[in-house]
């Protein structure tokens, strides 16, 4: 029967069981009590073995909140505009973090600061934005030379920002100001022209 068990809990099913025990520490006890022997004990695993992929709590934590953030992926249908779907992706983006997970960001803020962690990262790596700048670029609205990583992060970067800083939804006149007066301009062709008009 352990052989199965061992067996069964290999590589990455052994790995997502731990972050969603993880996720479920955090979710009961909060960013604060969590704890490596609470995570153990509810994943049926050792400290060797989370200390072998996760040195530190907040790797752990930060693990465990990208996973949820890529098993709940955001999509926007198209709308014939670039911008529109982007206000829409920031919208969807900012709604599905609730209370709880503002507050879970907040209390990791330092710590995720003082280890250079950052769970964007892999929320990155999911390209949230690849379908719509695709449509993007075939209908004419991006300039493909003007992308990079970091621009792509910018309008989820700024949301986020607002909600962890002001603690409180984000509103759609806001969502709309990070869209236009910083995103756009650094994608959409002659966008820097633009800004130097401003």
């Amino acid at each position: 029967m352990n052989g199965q068990v061992a067996t069964r809990r290999r590589g990455m099913a052994l790995e997502e069981a731990i972050l969603d025990a993880t996720w479920s520490e955090i979710q009961i006890e909060g960013y604060s009590k969590f704890t490596f022997e609470a995570v153990v004990k509810r994943a049926g695993t050792s400290r060797p073995v989370l200390y072998r992929r996760w040195p530190t709590r907040v790797s752990l934590a930060s693990a465990a909140l990208a996973r949820q953030i890529r098993l709940n992926p955001l999509t926007v249908p198209d709308l014939g505009s670039f911008r529109d779907e982007v206000c829409q992706l920031m919208r969807k983006f900012a709604d599905r973090a609730p209370p709880q997970q503002r507050r879970l960001i907040f209390e990791m803020h330092e710590d995720l600061a003082k280890e250079k962690v950052n769970f964007l990262d892999s929320f990155a790596r999911e390209d949230p934005l690849k379908e719509i700048v695709e449509r993007a670029i075939a209908r004419g609205e991006v300039d493909p030379a003007r992308l990079t990583r970091r621009i792509l992060r910018v309008p989820l970067s700024l949301v986020l920002h607002e909600i962890v800083i002001t603690f409180r939804p984000i509103s759609d006149d806001t969502i709309a100001e990070i869209v236009d007066q910083i995103f756009l301009p650094l994608v959409v062709p002659n966008g820097s022209d633009a800004v130097s008009n401003r």
